[in-house]
């Protein structure tokens, strides 16, 4: 009887001693393939301009908007890479306030402008949608854009159209999101920059609009 049980015993110990070198074995090579896989960062661009259809254009209209950049002011996307929505030419302009995304049309009317964009890159870095006007407590952009987020002053920019007596107003919807590689585990912060306004279809020249900033922290990724 106890010649039974010892064998039963080792058995039993043999059989966790094996179940346990199995879940050893299957976890690392999980952290294998885990720590050699790379995500590159992405970034996207979504722009929605609305309330722009059906208003006429007084010669040439024009309207800009803010692009993602980092702190330095580098931006990060270019002429080649922005589309060119329906009626409308689109490019990097200079203005007083530093670099725009500027839209001109090339009807006697204008439409709406709806560009989804996205590509990889092998930056990560903090970024926002520049200009940047003012910040809380006046702090350096630099300062600001490594903050957890807040809320800070943009522009964008209007002119050369002529509204309807019933003037409404247009609204921008512009969503900035990069980062988000990972690299031996380990994932990088998401960096989002969003401006959701409308301004006047009777406005001139730039208005000042409030923009949302937010990081996402990266860290270890759960096994």
């Amino acid at each position: 009887m106890d010649e039974r049980r010892t064998n039963t015993r080792k058995t039993l110990l043999n059989l966790l001693i094996a179940v346990t070198i199995l879940a050893v074995v299957v976890l690392l090579l999980f952290l294998a393939v885990g720590f050699v896989e790379t995500t590159m960062p992405n970034d996207s661009y979504m722009i929605e301009i609305t309330g722009l259809s059906g208003l006429a254009v007084n010669g040439t209209a024009t309207v800009m908007i803010p692009v993602p950049a980092n702190a330095e002011g580098e931006l990060v996307i270019f002429e080649t890479f922005v589309r060119q929505p329906a009626g409308w030419r689109a490019g990097i302009r200079e203005t007083q306030y530093g670099k725009m995304l500027a839209f001109t049309t090339t009807e006697g009317y204008a439409q709406d402008i709806s560009i989804p964009s996205g590509e990889f890159e092998t930056k990560e870095e903090p970024r926002l949608l520049v200009p940047v006007l003012a910040t809380p407590e006046n702090v350096s952009v630099d300062e600001f854009s490594r903050r957890s987020g807040g809320t800070y002053t943009t522009a964008v920019f209007l002119d050369g159209f002529v509204p309807p007596e019933n003037a409404g107003s247009i609204s921008f919807d512009l969503r900035y999101q990069g980062g988000g590689g990972m690299k031996y585990l380990i994932k990088e912060n998401i960096w989002t920059a969003t401006v959701d306004t409308a301004a006047p279809s009777t406005a001139s020249g730039f208005v000042p609009v409030p923009a949302d900033y937010y990081v996402i922290p990266g860290g270890l990724m759960p096994l």
